[in-house]
């Protein structure tokens, strides 16, 4: 049989046309086919994708207890990445075909761009994250020396023994007590039987209490008499002290 299309028969020459319309067309219904199911498979890695933006989001709601979710995260977000660069390496090869509709480009160039948009917003959550956490240390760096500094500020025991019991006075001298560096931060001694003093550093840099008065020492009747109302309304709050309380104190002393 000639293969001359003008030595066929009509019929015949009819025939090849139809067989190698129908072998093109099947070729190109599987090319279809492929491009459809990689388009299923993009969609499913979208929804890894929003998967991933949604874990992240909770991973800043609880930036404490998130580490495990993030690493995570991150691996399915890489998983994903990954099996995306090997699609973008098969579609490369597939928009060399010349028949390959325009609107099947379009849709994968897009599934592409959005891609690459969740991408870069997980990488910005992952910064957040990180800045979320250096936040907190320094919150928490700060907070343990303003506790430091309060405990300084307190009165607190720290010597006893026998009668004798030694306080911490947190206050600078100023000039109250002739003799001494006005700057030195004094202790406060009490003995067992309700007496005490302050010891200071005396000029060899020895400790010592500071001497009694001729005469003794005894408060003047309104500083009895302020006292006195102070510790009364105290004591009706079960010697419970309140700020209210030292700040009535306080007062009492201008």
């Amino acid at each position: 049989m000639s293969s001359n299309p003008l030595a066929m028969p009509v019929d015949e020459a009819i025939g090849l046309l139809i067989a190698s319309y129908n072998q093109e067309t099947h070729e190109f219904d599987e090319l279809v086919e492929r491009l459809e199911k990689m388009e299923a498979e993009n969609l499913q890695l979208a929804e890894v994708i929003k998967k991933y933006e949604q874990d992240a989001t909770t991973v800043l709601d609880k930036a404490e207890k998130s580490d495990q979710l993030l690493a995570q995260a991150n691996r399915e977000r890489d998983q994903a990445v990954n099996k995306t660069k090997d699609q973008d390496i098969l579609l490369r090869g597939f928009k060399e075909i010349g028949a390959t509709p325009k609107k099947v480009r379009e849709k994968i160039k897009g599934y592409q761009d959005r891609l690459e948009k969740q991408r870069l917003a997980a990488e910005q959550h992952k910064r957040n994250f990180n800045d979320e956490r250096k936040t907190t240390a320094a919150l928490r760096k700060e907070i343990a020396e303003l506790t430091n500094r309060l405990d300084a500020a307190g009165i607190n025991q720290v010597y006893r023994e026998d009668n004798d019991i030694v306080q911490t006075y947190p206050y600078h001298l100023g000039g109250m007590i002739e003799g001494y560096d006005p700057r030195m931060t004094p202790l406060l001694y009490l003995h067992q039987s309700g007496r005490g003093g302050l010891i200071l550093l005396n000029d060899e840099d020895e400790a010592e209490l500071v001497e009694t008065p001729k005469g003794g020492i005894r408060p003047k009747k309104a500083t009895l008499e302020h006292c006195g109302q102070w510790l009364r309304r105290v004591k009706a709050n079960n010697w419970d002290v309140e700020r209210a309380d030292l700040e009535s104190l306080s007062h009492g002393s201008e």
